[in-house]
């Protein structure tokens, strides 16, 4: 009988837990003892005093077997199968199977099996079953999970006897009968949530007027908080139908409990008091996404044999597009290779290209550090020469910290002028990646987030960065669904353009039901299945956005209907009241709505912050700080409390904890104002850099001024300066090779001149104008660029001030592939100039003159050249 009821019944699971001694034991070698056994052997009591030191090790131990007592009754609710009886489900009808080791204290028929002297191997558990009892009584579900419940009671309580003997017989008689007992539920008003309703007693505790004392004694023992509340929810299934609403309704629920406790300890294996867990505190878990961890591994794999350049990840504002970077990185470290993640801005208030320049300084500081020897040094830097060559000054100054692999000093400042000096720079960047990819062994992962942001030029450098196939894995990370973002916007041309690159693309969407539930138990340390209820109308409002997930359990806990309840020891929620709430459909109007509530410093700080940009620096706070005569630090370390803000890991900014939290901010400034506060920061941001030094806060400083307008300037005096600003700030950009943002700082700075600056600022004009119409023919923005040049040549009262426009003009008609009507435009000019062009003759002979001056220069040797002098009449620049 026995044998049949083991093949169809019991369930036993060998090596269960890792044998803590090292050994290996065989089933010869096992002994098999019951549960009142195994807990008197392993008690941490000794003689009436518990070893403390000795407690985590039992409880890990009791944990183990609690889970498989539990999974074995789960498979029988599982298939409907009722072999293991009411009566089985006791601690004498429990089996343990140990590998036995010589211990004094061990029973006489089981010390003489072994002889360890490792005390710790007493928890070397290896199987656990039931036996059957002669009574095969079934029972009902909710006296079985009773019957469960006492096991339990015994084994964490260390055989402890922790409800008296009269009341335990009492309630096990109960149990045992066909109908369960049925007992009122009382009102318990030990713990009242703040919303002013009582919690129903759980219906157990009528039981014995002591129970709450009887769940401190367990405490003291040294079992957690959860424990406790997963033994007083199993022993409230005796009142059946009148149980409380926590109490178990299956197996599989206390299965996954325990599971849960086992996997997760610090968040559903603590011991919580109110203090300790006044946050709610958000986790680093992935939950529902299981598909795009799958897709990214696959894609590494695939990058491997060149298959893929790398993925491109879309999704909704708030899905957890940023999140999944979190895996790449741990790609990066199973790989043994080095994970380097860039963020772009969506006001731009950072210096131009500095998020690619950041991400490849950090790739040559790191290849700085870990360079294995001298001679490696050596070979990577003569390389880097060879590759390079004397543009490597160029591309240091978008990668200052390139002078750490090769000697940058003995490079002269070579000549910005190029044929095209923005894809000169992009060809350098992707051949310096080329490089340090051939010579370093380990594989980049790098990461660009929020590239719907990025400029124009850093979308070109991707493409130029995505020819680089060997040993790197590009991960874009973009939202989907943003109206701002126009169809002829860079980014929407860039990712047509990048179709012809393996990218494998990843759609993120919004979690499902289960995937709420989950995210919010784990968030809230609180078992899934008591959550379930909470969860279902969470999801109802967010659609399963887990950021407006997060928030909304921010927003519910601050409004005191989620709350720390100490009776449980944990967070509660007072369901009906939420129930009843109405909650804004977008994460965006609960943001206001909460903020609008906090007090009136931090709502002034974050509406200041949000001007700024997703992040500002400590000296951008200082400077406001004096500016505004209030305390921008403290504000922010508040704001940083309240989970709107993060400290920026090893550096001196600070950043919106979400791009939504920024705009939810900045839609607190009224419109009429906004253009007011970015031209007053702007200007007292210009009044510290005005000599230069930092960049940074020189080109935060123009853009604040230019989103502000010079329709906002009081002063009509300020509207040069501005324009100047603008200016220099274009020729920085030239610098860096990125046109775009030069074009939009020149016309920025057109737009400040005065209704007659052709009379009043008539120099600031003609450079502004002429360093436009250059940059828009760089960026073959021909209609631009002639525009511009046009205008020069009708406005400028000296020739001399047209000859660039001239020079455009001839390049623009030259791109448009008119060279026949180029040529006649520039003999036309050259005449305008008074240069004779009569024996220049017909188009051949032109060509055939070209040559003829080729053939010449070449034959001079290099003493002669460089005798030369340099030409310095601009006029005759222009015309050569």
């Amino acid at each position: 009988e026995i044998d049949r009821l083991k093949s169809s019944n019991f369930f036993q699971l060998h090596e269960i837990k890792t044998d803590i001694s090292g050994g290996s034991q065989t089933t010869q070698n096992l002994v098999q003892i019951t549960l009142r056994e195994w807990i008197e052997i392993s008690s941490p009591k000794r003689n009436g005093f518990v070893a403390v030191e000795e407690v985590p090790d039992y409880i890990e131990a009791a944990l183990h077997v609690a889970l498989e007592l539990a999974r074995c009754l789960a498979r029988s609710e599982e298939f409907n199968n009722d072999g293991i009886s009411l009566a089985s489900i006791s601690a004498e009808n429990v089996q343990v199977q140990v590998a036995p080791k010589r211990h004094a204290w061990l029973p006489q028929n089981i010390k003489d099996y072994g002889d360890g002297t490792d005390d710790r191997c007493r928890h070397n558990i290896h199987g656990v079953l039931y036996l059957p009892s002669t009574d095969s009584t079934a029972g009902c579900n909710s006296s079985r999970l009773f019957a469960l419940g006492v096991v339990f009671l015994e084994l964490f309580s260390y055989g402890t006897e922790i409800l008296s003997g009269d009341v335990l017989k009492s309630i096990q008689k109960s149990a045992a009968s066909s109908s369960m007992a049925m007992m009122c539920i009382n009102i318990d008003d030990s713990d009242v949530p703040p919303s002013g309703r009582p919690r129903k007693r759980s219906a157990v505790d009528k039981n014995d007027s002591n129970y709450a004392d009887q769940m401190h004694r367990l405490k003291s023992l040294g079992v957690h908080d959860p424990i406790c509340v997963l033994l007083r929810n199993l022993l409230d299934c005796v009142n059946g139908d009148f149980c409380g609403n926590e109490a178990y309704k299956t197996f599989a629920d206390v299965k996954l409990d325990l599971e849960m406790m086992i996997d997760v300890p610090l968040r559903f294996l603590r011991n919580c008091d109110a203090g300790q867990s006044c946050q709610i505190e958000r986790g680093d878990i992935l939950f529902g996404r299981e598909e795009c961890i799958k897709q990214l591994n696959d894609a590494y794999k695939r990058s491997c044999s060149g298959e893929f350049n790398g993925v491109l990840i879309r999704g909704e504002a708030g899905v957890g597009k940023s999140k999944l970077s979190t895996i790449i990185e741990q790609i990066a470290r199973d790989s043994n290779g080095c994970f380097f993640r860039g963020k772009f801005d969506q006001n731009h208030e950072i210096k131009p290209l500095s998020v690619i320049g950041h991400v490849f300084n950090n790739i040559c500081n790191m290849i700085a550090v870990d360079i294995f020897s001298f001679e490696d040094e050596i070979k990577l830097a003569k390389s880097l020469e060879s590759a390079l060559g004397s543009r490597a000054w160029v591309l240091a100054q978008i990668v200052p910290s390139l002078s750490k692999l090769m000697p940058l000093q003995q490079l002269s400042c070579v000549s910005l002028q190029s044929v095209d000096l923005a894809e000169s720079v992009r060809y350098l960047l992707s051949t310096l990646l080329s490089t340090i990819t051939k010579h370093f062994g380990k594989p980049i992962f790098i990461v660009f987030d929020d590239v719907q942001w990025a400029d124009a030029a850093s979308l070109q450098m991707f493409t130029s960065l995505l020819y680089t196939k060997k040993n790197v894995f590009f991960a874009f990370c973009c939202r989907d669904g943003d109206t701002s973002i126009q169809a002829e916007d860079p980014f929407q041309v860039w990712l047509q353009s990048i179709s012809v690159f393996s990218l494998q693309q990843i759609h993120v969407t919004n979690l499902d039901y289960e995937g709420v539930n989950n995210l919010i138990s784990h968030d809230l340390c609180v078992s899934p299945r008591l959550t379930r209820p909470l969860s279902k109308i969470i999801f109802n409002k967010s659609l399963g956005n887990p950021f407006f997930v997060w928030r909304l359990l921010e927003s519910l806990k601050k409004n005191e209907m989620i709350y720390f309840s100490r009776r449980e020891s944990r967070f509660a929620w007072d369901i009906d009241k939420i129930s009843d709430l109405e909650i804004s459909d977008d994460v965006l109007s609960l943001l206001i709505m909460e903020m609008k509530k906090l007090p009136s410093d931090i709502q002034m700080g974050l509406k200041v912050f949000s001007c700024i940009g997703a992040s500002v620096n400590e000296a951008v706070i200082e400077i406001l700080s004096s500016h505004l005569a209030i305390n921008l630090g403290s504000i922010l370390d508040d704001a940083t409390r309240k989970c709107y803000m993060d400290k920026v890991a090893g550096t001196k900014k600070y950043r919106f904890v979400h791009d939504r939290v920024q705009q939810a901010a900045y839609e607190m400034i009224p419109e009429e104002d906004r253009r007011l506060y970015h031209m007053n920061f702007g200007l007292s941001i210009c009044s510290h850099v005005l000599n230069g030094e930092n960049d940074d806060l020189f080109f935060t400083s123009v853009n604040q001024m230019n989103q502000g307008g010079p329709e906002i300037l009081a002063d009509p005096s300020q509207k040069p300066v501005i324009a100047r600003l603008n200016l220099n700030a274009g020729a920085k950009c030239i610098e860096l090779s990125d046109y775009a943002s030069a074009i939009r700082y020149f016309t920025n700075g057109v737009a400040f001149l005065g209704p007659n600056h052709w009379n009043d600022q008539y120099d600031l004009s003609i450079e502004l104008y002429d360093s436009a119409a250059d940059a828009a023919c760089n960026l073959s923005d021909l209609v631009l660029a002639e525009d511009f040049a046009k205008t020069i040549i009708h406005r400028a009262k000296w020739t001399e001030h047209k000859l660039n426009a001239f020079y455009v003009m001839s390049k623009t008609l030259r791109k448009k592939s008119l060279l026949r009507e180029s040529i006649h435009y520039v003999l036309s000019v050259l005449n305008e100039l008074g240069e004779d062009t009569t024996p220049i003759g017909e188009e051949t002979q032109l060509i055939d003159r070209i040559r003829s001056i080729m053939n010449s220069i070449a034959s001079f040797p290099d003493e002669t050249i460089l005798s030369f002098k340099m030409a310095e009449r601009k006029q005759f620049i222009c015309c050569m």
